[in-house]
Protein backbone atom coordinates (compact mmCIF):
# COMPACT_ATOMS: atom_id res chain seq x y z
CA UNK A 1 0.00 0.00 0.00
CA UNK A 2 1.23 3.26 -0.94
CA UNK A 3 1.68 5.65 2.04
CA UNK A 4 3.11 8.23 0.14
CA UNK A 5 0.96 11.80 0.64
CA UNK A 6 1.50 15.46 0.41
CA UNK A 7 2.53 18.01 3.56
CA UNK A 8 3.02 21.66 4.37
CA UNK A 9 6.19 22.32 7.15
CA UNK A 10 5.79 25.45 8.57
CA UNK A 11 9.13 26.84 10.12
CA UNK A 12 9.57 30.41 12.32
CA UNK A 13 13.16 30.33 13.46
CA UNK A 14 14.74 32.02 16.37
CA UNK A 15 15.57 35.34 14.37
CA UNK A 16 11.77 35.79 14.41
CA UNK A 17 12.25 37.38 10.69
CA UNK A 18 9.35 35.12 9.44
CA UNK A 19 7.81 31.81 8.22
CA UNK A 20 9.14 29.35 6.07
CA UNK A 21 6.60 27.44 4.02
CA UNK A 22 7.58 23.79 1.87
CA UNK A 23 5.60 21.35 0.37
CA UNK A 24 6.91 17.95 0.22
CA UNK A 25 5.68 14.55 -0.67
CA UNK A 26 6.67 11.38 1.02
CA UNK A 27 5.98 7.95 2.95
CA UNK A 28 7.92 9.40 5.62
CA UNK A 29 11.22 7.35 4.95
CA UNK A 30 13.38 7.55 1.91
CA UNK A 31 10.41 8.68 -0.84
CA UNK A 32 11.13 12.58 -0.85
CA UNK A 33 9.85 14.70 -3.21
CA UNK A 34 10.04 18.48 -2.51
CA UNK A 35 7.45 20.71 -4.35
CA UNK A 36 7.98 24.14 -3.25
CA UNK A 37 9.25 26.23 -0.86
CA UNK A 38 7.69 30.03 0.17
CA UNK A 39 8.80 32.38 2.81
CA UNK A 40 6.67 35.17 4.42
CA UNK A 41 8.17 38.20 6.20
CA UNK A 42 6.58 39.34 9.32
CA UNK A 43 5.59 42.84 9.79
CA UNK A 44 7.30 45.22 11.92
CA UNK A 45 4.76 45.47 14.80
CA UNK A 46 4.29 41.42 14.92
CA UNK A 47 7.84 41.02 15.16
CA UNK A 48 8.37 43.81 17.69
CA UNK A 49 5.24 42.21 19.81
CA UNK A 50 7.46 38.40 19.44
CA UNK A 51 10.60 39.75 21.12
CA UNK A 52 9.12 41.97 23.66
CA UNK A 53 7.16 38.98 24.75
CA UNK A 54 9.92 36.48 24.38
CA UNK A 55 11.80 39.09 26.84
CA UNK A 56 9.22 38.95 29.58
CA UNK A 57 8.78 35.08 29.54
CA UNK A 58 11.77 33.35 31.33
CA UNK A 59 9.68 30.76 33.04
CA UNK A 60 5.90 29.07 33.05
CA UNK A 61 5.20 31.79 36.40
CA UNK A 62 5.73 34.39 33.36
CA UNK A 63 4.26 33.04 30.96
CA UNK A 64 0.68 32.75 33.43
CA UNK A 65 1.23 36.95 34.12
CA UNK A 66 1.49 37.48 30.63
CA UNK A 67 -0.96 34.99 29.01
CA UNK A 68 -3.47 37.49 28.17
CA UNK A 69 -0.76 39.05 25.94
CA UNK A 70 0.61 35.79 25.03
CA UNK A 71 -2.48 34.24 23.46
CA UNK A 72 -3.16 37.73 21.67
CA UNK A 73 0.03 37.08 19.87
CA UNK A 74 -0.31 33.60 19.25
CA UNK A 75 -3.65 34.22 17.62
CA UNK A 76 -1.74 36.84 15.30
CA UNK A 77 1.28 34.17 14.71
CA UNK A 78 -1.41 31.20 13.70
CA UNK A 79 -3.44 33.46 11.40
CA UNK A 80 0.02 34.60 9.49
CA UNK A 81 1.02 30.77 9.33
CA UNK A 82 -2.36 30.27 7.66
CA UNK A 83 -2.06 33.39 4.83
CA UNK A 84 1.29 31.87 3.86
CA UNK A 85 0.04 28.22 3.66
CA UNK A 86 -2.89 29.38 1.44
CA UNK A 87 -0.50 30.93 -0.54
CA UNK A 88 1.83 28.48 -0.89
CA UNK A 89 -1.19 25.54 -1.73
CA UNK A 90 -2.11 28.46 -4.47
CA UNK A 91 1.30 28.76 -6.08
CA UNK A 92 2.03 25.31 -6.24
CA UNK A 93 -1.17 24.40 -7.43
CA UNK A 94 -1.70 21.35 -5.19
CA UNK A 95 -3.69 20.12 -1.84
CA UNK A 96 -1.76 18.34 1.39
CA UNK A 97 -3.11 15.99 3.41
CA UNK A 98 -1.37 17.45 6.49
CA UNK A 99 0.61 20.74 8.11
CA UNK A 100 3.50 20.09 10.78
CA UNK A 101 3.54 23.28 12.52
CA UNK A 102 6.35 24.10 14.52
CA UNK A 103 5.40 27.72 16.01
CA UNK A 104 7.86 30.25 17.15
CA UNK A 105 10.03 29.10 20.07
CA UNK A 106 9.45 31.26 22.97
CA UNK A 107 11.24 29.58 25.80
CA UNK A 108 13.29 26.15 25.69
CA UNK A 109 13.60 24.47 28.96
CA UNK A 110 14.24 21.01 28.80
CA UNK A 111 15.63 20.59 32.32
CA UNK A 112 12.45 21.67 33.69
CA UNK A 113 10.31 19.35 31.45
CA UNK A 114 8.93 21.93 29.25
CA UNK A 115 9.45 24.32 26.18
CA UNK A 116 7.12 26.86 24.76
CA UNK A 117 6.05 26.97 20.87
CA UNK A 118 3.99 29.28 20.51
CA UNK A 119 0.93 28.31 17.93
CA UNK A 120 -2.74 27.00 18.49
CA UNK A 121 -2.88 23.95 16.18
CA UNK A 122 -6.48 23.86 16.57
CA UNK A 123 -7.36 27.43 15.48
CA UNK A 124 -4.85 26.65 12.45
CA UNK A 125 -6.82 23.38 10.95
CA UNK A 126 -10.14 25.56 11.77
CA UNK A 127 -8.88 28.08 9.48
CA UNK A 128 -7.24 26.38 6.77
CA UNK A 129 -9.59 22.75 6.99
CA UNK A 130 -6.76 20.73 6.90
CA UNK A 131 -5.84 17.98 9.65
CA UNK A 132 -2.74 19.89 12.24
CA UNK A 133 0.29 18.40 13.77
CA UNK A 134 2.05 20.75 16.47
CA UNK A 135 3.99 20.84 19.59
CA UNK A 136 6.29 18.21 18.34
CA UNK A 137 8.97 18.52 21.35
CA UNK A 138 6.51 17.91 23.98
CA UNK A 139 6.31 13.96 23.72
CA UNK A 140 10.02 14.28 23.33
CA UNK A 141 11.03 15.99 26.67
CA UNK A 142 8.59 13.70 28.61
CA UNK A 143 10.22 10.78 28.11
CA UNK A 144 13.18 12.16 28.98
CA UNK A 145 14.30 13.82 25.78
CA UNK A 146 16.15 17.35 25.03
CA UNK A 147 13.16 18.19 22.77
CA UNK A 148 16.00 18.97 20.26
CA UNK A 149 16.94 18.82 17.57
CA UNK A 150 14.25 16.95 15.86
CA UNK A 151 15.21 17.34 12.01
CA UNK A 152 17.86 14.68 12.28
CA UNK A 153 15.96 12.02 10.78
CA UNK A 154 15.15 14.02 7.87
CA UNK A 155 18.87 15.18 7.08
CA UNK A 156 19.43 11.05 7.38
CA UNK A 157 16.73 10.28 4.66
CA UNK A 158 17.64 13.20 2.63
CA UNK A 159 21.26 11.84 2.22
CA UNK A 160 19.63 8.74 1.15
CA UNK A 161 17.63 10.47 -1.57
CA UNK A 162 20.78 12.38 -2.65
CA UNK A 163 22.54 9.07 -3.04
CA UNK A 164 25.52 10.39 -1.04
CA UNK A 165 28.02 7.77 0.15
CA UNK A 166 30.63 9.42 2.07
CA UNK A 167 29.51 9.83 5.67
CA UNK A 168 27.92 13.74 6.03
CA UNK A 169 27.70 16.39 9.06
CA UNK A 170 24.68 18.18 8.14
CA UNK A 171 25.42 21.59 10.27
CA UNK A 172 22.33 24.39 10.36
CA UNK A 173 23.31 27.40 11.23
CA UNK A 174 20.11 28.80 12.37
CA UNK A 175 19.65 30.73 15.49
CA UNK A 176 21.25 28.21 17.18
CA UNK A 177 24.22 25.89 15.09
CA UNK A 178 23.23 21.80 15.95
CA UNK A 179 24.05 19.02 13.30
CA UNK A 180 23.44 15.73 12.29
CA UNK A 181 25.64 13.23 11.64
CA UNK A 182 24.81 10.40 9.25
CA UNK A 183 27.13 7.18 8.32
CA UNK A 184 25.17 4.48 6.60
CA UNK A 185 22.54 3.11 8.51
CA UNK A 186 23.76 4.91 11.84
CA UNK A 187 23.18 8.99 12.43
CA UNK A 188 23.47 10.95 16.08
CA UNK A 189 22.92 14.94 16.66
CA UNK A 190 23.54 17.68 18.86
CA UNK A 191 23.62 21.31 19.10
CA UNK A 192 26.76 22.54 18.21
CA UNK A 193 26.53 25.96 19.88
CA UNK A 194 25.21 29.55 19.12
CA UNK A 195 24.43 30.27 15.20
CA UNK A 196 23.59 33.24 14.64
CA UNK A 197 21.82 34.57 17.53
CA UNK A 198 25.14 36.25 19.22
CA UNK A 199 25.79 38.23 15.72
CA UNK A 200 22.22 38.97 15.54
CA UNK A 201 21.93 39.80 19.40
CA UNK A 202 24.37 42.61 19.41
CA UNK A 203 23.53 43.81 15.60
CA UNK A 204 19.93 44.75 16.47
CA UNK A 205 20.89 46.38 19.87
CA UNK A 206 23.61 48.39 18.18
CA UNK A 207 22.43 49.28 14.36
CA UNK A 208 18.63 49.44 12.52
CA UNK A 209 20.06 45.65 11.00
CA UNK A 210 18.75 42.62 12.15
CA UNK A 211 21.24 40.89 10.54
CA UNK A 212 25.05 41.07 8.92
CA UNK A 213 24.59 40.13 5.37
CA UNK A 214 27.04 37.81 4.14
CA UNK A 215 29.18 39.03 7.03
CA UNK A 216 30.88 41.60 5.58
CA UNK A 217 30.54 43.96 9.37
CA UNK A 218 32.65 41.22 10.79
CA UNK A 219 34.82 41.07 7.69
CA UNK A 220 36.19 44.49 8.33
CA UNK A 221 36.59 44.03 12.00
CA UNK A 222 39.70 42.83 13.67
CA UNK A 223 38.91 39.85 16.47
CA UNK A 224 40.12 40.08 19.85
CA UNK A 225 41.17 36.15 19.99
CA UNK A 226 42.46 36.85 23.03
CA UNK A 227 38.92 37.71 24.51
CA UNK A 228 37.41 34.51 22.44
CA UNK A 229 39.85 32.32 24.41
CA UNK A 230 38.79 33.47 27.36
CA UNK A 231 35.78 33.21 26.84
CA UNK A 232 35.80 29.46 25.28
CA UNK A 233 37.96 28.62 28.86
CA UNK A 234 35.38 30.60 31.34
CA UNK A 235 32.13 29.57 32.99
CA UNK A 236 30.19 31.50 31.27
CA UNK A 237 29.92 29.46 28.14
CA UNK A 238 29.44 26.45 29.71
CA UNK A 239 26.30 25.97 28.37
CA UNK A 240 27.80 25.42 25.26
CA UNK A 241 28.37 21.60 26.75
CA UNK A 242 24.62 21.03 26.80
CA UNK A 243 22.52 18.85 24.68
CA UNK A 244 20.34 21.18 23.58
CA UNK A 245 20.42 25.14 23.79
CA UNK A 246 18.20 28.10 23.53
CA UNK A 247 19.11 31.83 22.55
CA UNK A 248 19.25 32.69 26.01
CA UNK A 249 21.35 30.78 26.84
CA UNK A 250 24.19 33.34 25.99
CA UNK A 251 25.30 36.67 26.99
CA UNK A 252 27.21 39.17 24.81
CA UNK A 253 28.04 41.84 27.13
CA UNK A 254 31.63 40.80 27.04
CA UNK A 255 32.26 42.68 23.95
CA UNK A 256 30.10 45.91 25.37
CA UNK A 257 31.91 49.20 24.09
CA UNK A 258 33.65 47.92 21.39
CA UNK A 259 33.66 48.66 17.92
CA UNK A 260 30.64 47.86 16.16
CA UNK A 261 33.05 46.18 13.40
CA UNK A 262 35.43 44.54 16.18
CA UNK A 263 32.50 43.34 18.59
CA UNK A 264 31.04 41.65 15.52
CA UNK A 265 34.29 40.00 13.79
CA UNK A 266 34.84 38.55 17.67
CA UNK A 267 31.20 37.45 17.91
CA UNK A 268 31.30 35.67 14.00
CA UNK A 269 35.01 34.04 15.26
CA UNK A 270 33.74 32.95 18.61
CA UNK A 271 30.93 31.05 17.12
CA UNK A 272 32.80 29.06 14.37
CA UNK A 273 35.43 28.45 17.44
CA UNK A 274 32.59 26.91 19.55
CA UNK A 275 30.88 24.92 16.81
CA UNK A 276 34.46 23.75 14.76
CA UNK A 277 35.69 22.87 18.27
CA UNK A 278 32.22 20.60 18.68
CA UNK A 279 32.26 19.19 15.42
CA UNK A 280 36.18 18.33 15.59
CA UNK A 281 35.20 15.94 19.12
CA UNK A 282 32.49 13.76 16.60
CA UNK A 283 34.07 13.71 13.42
CA UNK A 284 37.03 12.60 11.55
CA UNK A 285 38.51 14.52 8.03
CA UNK A 286 37.37 12.20 6.16
CA UNK A 287 34.07 13.61 6.66
CA UNK A 288 32.32 15.71 4.67
CA UNK A 289 30.20 18.86 6.01
CA UNK A 290 27.00 20.08 4.08
CA UNK A 291 25.66 23.73 5.25
CA UNK A 292 21.81 24.48 5.98
CA UNK A 293 20.35 27.48 7.23
CA UNK A 294 20.46 31.18 7.02
CA UNK A 295 24.16 31.21 8.25
CA UNK A 296 25.40 29.36 5.28
CA UNK A 297 25.22 32.79 3.85
CA UNK A 298 27.69 34.48 6.10
CA UNK A 299 30.69 34.25 4.23
CA UNK A 300 33.00 35.41 6.99
CA UNK A 301 31.10 33.07 9.23
CA UNK A 302 31.77 30.09 6.31
CA UNK A 303 35.45 31.58 5.67
CA UNK A 304 36.50 30.97 9.71
CA UNK A 305 34.93 27.32 9.75
CA UNK A 306 36.66 26.34 6.99
CA UNK A 307 39.55 27.87 8.16
CA UNK A 308 39.86 26.08 11.79
CA UNK A 309 38.04 22.94 10.09
CA UNK A 310 39.99 20.40 7.24
CA UNK A 311 36.59 18.94 6.54
CA UNK A 312 35.62 19.58 2.35
CA UNK A 313 32.83 21.93 3.67
CA UNK A 314 29.43 22.16 0.96
CA UNK A 315 26.48 24.12 0.75
CA UNK A 316 23.44 21.99 0.47
CA UNK A 317 22.31 24.50 -2.10
CA UNK A 318 25.20 22.47 -4.64
CA UNK A 319 22.80 19.64 -4.06
CA UNK A 320 19.39 21.41 -6.20
CA UNK A 321 17.91 21.82 -2.01
CA UNK A 322 17.26 25.06 -1.07
CA UNK A 323 19.25 25.69 2.17
CA UNK A 324 16.76 28.13 3.48
CA UNK A 325 14.42 25.82 3.69
CA UNK A 326 15.65 22.50 5.30
CA UNK A 327 13.80 23.13 8.49
CA UNK A 328 10.17 23.94 7.07
CA UNK A 329 10.93 20.56 4.62
CA UNK A 330 11.89 18.74 8.05
CA UNK A 331 8.77 19.55 9.62
CA UNK A 332 6.43 18.87 6.81
CA UNK A 333 8.50 15.16 6.57
CA UNK A 334 7.84 14.73 10.36
CA UNK A 335 4.10 16.05 10.33
CA UNK A 336 4.22 12.71 8.01
CA UNK A 337 6.08 10.43 9.89
CA UNK A 338 4.09 11.76 13.14
CA UNK A 339 0.66 10.51 11.06
CA UNK A 340 2.38 6.99 10.84
CA UNK A 341 3.65 6.83 14.23
CA UNK A 342 6.94 6.32 13.52
CA UNK A 343 9.89 7.97 15.34
CA UNK A 344 10.59 11.54 15.21
CA UNK A 345 13.20 11.23 17.79
CA UNK A 346 16.29 8.58 19.34
CA UNK A 347 18.29 8.34 21.97
CA UNK A 348 20.97 9.35 19.62
CA UNK A 349 19.45 12.56 18.74
CA UNK A 350 17.72 14.30 21.50
CA UNK A 351 18.86 11.95 24.48
CA UNK A 352 15.11 10.73 25.04
CA UNK A 353 15.25 7.09 26.79
CA UNK A 354 13.51 5.40 24.14
CA UNK A 355 12.85 6.23 20.12
CA UNK A 356 9.20 8.00 20.32
CA UNK A 357 7.16 9.51 18.01
CA UNK A 358 5.97 12.84 18.85
CA UNK A 359 3.69 15.76 17.91
CA UNK A 360 -0.63 15.93 18.55
CA UNK A 361 -2.47 15.62 15.72
CA UNK A 362 -5.61 18.25 15.31
CA UNK A 363 -8.31 16.46 13.20
CA UNK A 364 -9.94 19.46 10.85
CA UNK A 365 -13.05 17.32 10.94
Amino acid sequence: MDKTINAIGLMSGTSMDGIDASIIRSDGERNIEIIGDLYLKYDPELKNNLNKITKKINSLEDLKINLDEYQKIEREITIRHSQIALKILREFNTEVNIIGFHGQTILHNPKEKYSIQMGNGKLLSQLLNIDVVYQFRKNDITNGGEGAPLTPIYHHFLKKKLNINKPVLFLNLGGIANYTVSNKDNFFAKDAGPGNCLMDIFIKKTTKKDFDESGNIAKSGKIDTILVNNIIESEIYNSVKKHSLDVKDFDINFVRGMQIEDAMATLNFLTSKIISGNIKKVISENYIIILCGGGRKNQTLVSNLKQLLKNKIYNIDDFKINGDFVESQAFAYLSIRSLYKKNISYPNTTKVNIPVSGGELVKSS
